[in-house]
């Protein structure tokens, strides 16, 4: 049936949860993109947390403008 999009987001939410260590090391290593992935993530995380600091006209960091352009 249409499984795809249910684990997707399954997969996901318990990759948020666990992080990729709760992953096997083989299924990591072979993961198409993962760099990118985990710089999203990373990003995400920052943005969550620290997200003022990132925006603020006096202190917005210069990578993360390169990143992410107003």
């Amino acid at each position: 049936g249409p499984s795809a999009v249910p684990g997707a987001l399954t997969g996901g939410l318990l990759g948020a949860l666990h992080g990729e260590t709760a992953l096997p090391p083989a299924w990591v290593a072979e993961l198409e993109g993962r760099q990118t992935i985990l710089e999203l993530a990373d990003d995400f995380a920052m943005e969550m947390t620290q997200g003022p600091a990132l925006h603020s006209p006096v202190g917005a960091s210069p990578g993360w403008l390169a990143r992410y352009p107003r």
